[in-house]
């Protein structure tokens, strides 16, 4: 009876830590998981000119033939009209929290008009670029605009035009790259991006 009751007991404490090991993995992972938690929405203001311009404000950053000029702020910054120039003003969701660190410097924007293909929510369908991002740690921030009649933005953000070129040579040649072409096919489609290296 004794080593029926001491059998018992042992089989309990097994089952209950690894209980409790599992509701700890569990947890630990849902709450450090920020690609798809704590992210923010950024306010951008970005300004085009037609002639090469000075009249820029030191908390932008600037193209290098000065024709460009943007701000991202988690703050609605005050708009200013610069002759010559055009202001476009847009909110982008973000969707890759854990490389936000990538707009504090100098970045290379890819900006791209997109149509949404499908009525259900966006950032749902998008969860397989998501996962592909985290799974292949692949530095890039990337936000999206609101979908107005079925139009939106698409802005990546990367490090320097070396690392994306970089890392698009290597990836290109890869299995992943196609099939990941293959989910978002049917979600979006996108045109060629304008790409701008912006300097701190």
């Amino acid at each position: 009876m004794i080593r029926h009751f001491s059998q018992l007991l042992a089989i309990t404490l097994f089952l209950i830590s690894c209980s409790a090991d599992e509701i700890n993995e569990t947890e630990t992972e849902l709450i450090s998981d920020s690609y798809f938690f704590q992210k923010k929405i950024f306010n951008v203001n970005l300004y085009t000119c037609s002639v090469r311009n000075d009249k820029f404000s030191a908390n932008h950053l600037i193209t290098s033939d000065r024709l460009s000029q943007i701000s991202l702020s988690e703050i609605v910054d005050d708009t200013e009209e610069i002759e010559g120039c055009s202001l476009e003003s847009f909110k982008l969701k973000e969707l890759t929290p854990n490389y936000s660190y990538l707009l504090n410097n100098s970045f290379l924007l890819e900006k791209s008009i997109c149509t949404a293909l499908k009525d259900e929510d966006l950032e749902s369908n998008l969860e397989p670029y998501m996962s592909t991002l985290k799974r292949e740690e692949i530095k890039v921030w990337t936000g999206i605009t609101d979908i107005n009649e079925n139009n939106f933005l698409w802005v990546n953000v990367w490090q320097s035009e070396e690392s994306r070129t970089e890392f698009m040579s290597y990836w290109l040649d890869t299995r992943k790259s196609g099939m990941l072409a293959n989910d978002l096919r049917d979600i979006a489609y996108c045109q060629t991006p304008e790409v701008l290296m912006f300097l701190k």
